[in-house]
């Protein structure tokens, strides 16, 4: 009996460990195929880029689009599935909007990335704000040419990084055609700026959070202060350039705030290696929207920081609900606001336009190795033989 129950346990293991090498040699591959691709593409139309913007930016929005829809099957295919309610999104998927997300763990992004897959095309549209440390992964490259802002964590590097943020938005956001700029506005995981962020309310006579922290409200300030009408801002800007041939839009404005609360099933978010690995039981993820037009936002900092902290008290109870009672998002939230509401369904990942989408790297890398890479491997060593 014991042999037997050992025997099976052994064979459990060696399946599980079978399929654990599967999905990183899987997962290896699609790296080894799709960010070159993806490279090789941005560079070879430069030329397009000078001559007519805004195809350029169309492409390469679907070309990222495309890097994010294979993340996600990454996710789905781990049995990492995905639940969403709130308002409806229909109808400002093309509007310029910011998304504020609670940050738990670093399964964030590939979760944001699953939700907003399969809206039309703005995941190749996004513009995220993500931690320094990003760009040094195997993504970093793919985020720096897509035109993504890395923010430097840390009091001493605030000021620096606000005024790099603003140099950013007038410089990549309103000349790259981007859309919605994803914006995590804790700072940081849960579980690091927990303590923190309550011994900070405590002294200010704020509400003690638990599930999520205050909200620092910099970035958002200086994204609202050149993506919203400012009456006493100097018009001289709006002829401003980026990129040669890429004139800036005085007519880019914010329209919507997007409130996004995640929530991971146990208070227990998995971090995103372990989920890509398929290593974490599968589980559902809520995602619940809460959409706010830009004119109901405060400008000011001092009314901006009030509503964002009511924002982030909102996703406490939320959340509150949620991990100690099962209760689903939606359900706790009876607040009528300007979206329709949609009633809570499962996300389901596009199977043909995900292995399309696979096909186009794994045909892009083929030709780009007989006709690009071999060759110039060929020179490369000639070279390198020549010299030595």
């Amino acid at each position: 009996m014991v042999c037997a129950c050992f025997k099976r346990s052994m064979d459990m293991k060696a399946k599980d460990l079978a399929r654990y090498c599967l999905r990183v040699l899987f997962i290896a591959v699609s790296n080894i195929l799709a960010i070159p691709s993806y490279l090789t593409w941005y560079l070879l139309l430069q030329p397009l880029r000078i001559r007519n913007p805004a195809l350029f930016w169309r492409i390469e929005a679907v070309l990222f689009q495309s890097l994010l829809t294979i993340i996600t099957t990454w996710l789905y295919s781990g049995g990492y599935t995905i639940k969403e309610s709130g308002d409806s999104l229909e109808g400002i998927m093309d509007d310029e909007a910011v998304v504020l997300v609670n940050h738990q763990s670093t399964s964030d992004v590939p979760v944001v990335m699953a939700a907003l897959h399969n809206k039309n095309l703005v995941l190749g549209k996004v513009m995220w704000i993500m931690d320094d440390i990003f760009k040094y992964t195997n993504f970093g490259w793919i985020s720096y040419f897509h035109g993504d802002f890395f923010i430097l964590q840390g009091r001493e590097a605030r000021t620096d990084s606000l005024e790099k943020l603003e140099s950013h938005i007038n410089r990549i956001y309103k000349t790259t055609f981007k859309k919605w700029i994803i914006l995590f506005p804790e700072g940081g995981f849960l579980r690091k700026r927990r303590f923190r962020s309550q011994e900070f309310a405590k002294k200010n006579q704020l509400p003690v959070l638990q599930h999520v922290t205050l909200p620092r409200v910099g970035a958002l300030k200086v994204i609202m202060d050149n993506l919203t009408p400012q009456p006493s801002r100097n018009s001289s800007n709006s002829g401003a350039t980026g990129v040669k041939g890429e004139n800036i839009s005085s007519q880019k404005t914010l329209k919507w705030v997007i409130d996004m609360t995640v929530g991971y099933p146990g208070a227990n978010p998995y971090n995103s290696h372990g989920m890509f690995v398929g290593y974490w039981p599968p589980h559902q993820i809520e995602i619940h929207y809460r959409v706010y037009p830009i004119d109901e936002v405060p400008q000011d900092k001092e009314g901006l920081t009030k509503w964002m902290y009511e924002r982030y008290q909102e996703k406490e109870v939320l959340l509150q609900e949620f991990y100690t009672k099962s209760k689903p998002l939606d359900e706790s939230d009876d607040k009528k606001r300007y979206m329709t509401r949609v009633k809570r369904h499962d996300l389901e990942v596009d199977v043909i336009v995900a292995i399309l989408y696979h096909l186009l790297h794994l045909c892009s890398f083929i030709l780009f190795w007989y006709y690009l890479y071999s060759p110039v491997f060929r020179i490369l060593n000639y070279f390198r033989s020549f010299v030595f």
